[in-house]
């Protein structure tokens, strides 16, 4: 049964090889260890990590060179990540885990599964991207969008860009800019976050967005027996629902599909702890329950 106020938690830093982590943590139980999706702040995510803190003991962490974690010592990079979340998992003395991404985080989350299959016991998939053939753009579009993409890694464009998001006149044209390129959501509070990104975080996103728009999972010789958990809307605007959906079913065996009805692919504002369990208790409980 779902409870009535929030589980408490708390935030701290990890000092690791690639980087000084900071961590959101709720919960009891066993591990989760959820990846974030672009420009990921905690305060963004804490709703829904408390939600997940309902099952598990939770560990959402911001991206290295977002927010308060330090960079990468050199190129972002997925499997960088992947490589990341292994050793967070052995500095928190976990030898087996679960594993969560939204969004972005589903790349992150799948090469995390690629190379640690063999110590996570279930993986949840929300809305996840899952490489570029699951986005609705013509060929044109995409091999526009990756030379656009490939310009802004110059530092110089980098520079040039953040001094506008930074300027009240000239915030707006950096928005119209990234919402053209990205055709992203008027959900995605650019007018709060873009203000505040660095040469640093807009290089990582350059990297995060090439990925998008060239990563394909090969299928493995034999699908995976772990459990997986796939939700996500059939009428989400940045994603083929179809095609994702058919991604995760040549990777995973025993997959519990959810199929929601938003017209968003992220909400408008976070869902409140509150939202989630009514929406989302029912479904992820009946999950956990099945795979105990």
């Amino acid at each position: 049964m779902s409870t009535s106020q929030p589980p408490s938690y708390q935030t701290y830093f990890i000092d690791l090889p690639l980087s000084r982590l900071h961590v959101l943590e709720v919960g009891e139980g066993e591990p989760l260890i959820m990846v974030p999706a672009t420009i990921s702040e905690w305060e963004d995510w804490l709703t829904l990590v408390q939600f997940m803190g309902q099952w598990f003991k939770v560990y959402f962490f911001e991206l290295p060179g977002h927010a308060q974690s330090s960079p990468f010592k050199g190129s972002f990079s997925s499997a960088r990540v992947a490589e990341l979340v292994e050793q967070l998992a052995d500095k928190l003395g976990y030898d087996r885990f679960n594993l969560m991404g939204f969004s972005f985080g589903g790349i992150l989350a799948m090469c995390a599964f690629k190379r640690l299959s063999a110590r996570i016991d279930r993986l949840i998939l929300i809305a996840p991207c899952l490489g570029w053939k699951a986005l609705p753009y013509s060929k044109t579009r995409l091999t526009m969008l990756y030379h656009v993409i490939q310009q802004f890694k110059r530092r110089w464009l980098q520079t040039l860009f953040v001094k506008f998001a930074r300027n009240p006149r000239t915030l707006s044209i950096a928005i119209t800019f990234v919402r053209a390129i990205g055709k992203l959501e008027d959900t995605i509070p650019l007018k709060r976050k873009l203000p505040r990104t660095t040469t640093t975080t807009f290089d990582i996103l350059s990297s995060q967005i090439t990925e998008i728009l060239t990563m394909e999972f090969d299928p493995p010789s034999e699908k995976h027996k772990t459990p997986c958990y796939f939700a996500m809307s059939i009428y989400d605007p940045l994603l083929r629902f179809d095609t994702t959906l058919n991604i995760a079913e040549t990777h995973f065996a025993d997959m519990n599909v959810v199929r929601l009805t938003y017209p968003f692919h992220q909400p408008p504002r976070p869902f409140t702890f509150e939202e989630l369990n009514e929406g989302f208790y029912g479904t992820v409980n009946a999950f956990m329950r099945a795979h105990t």
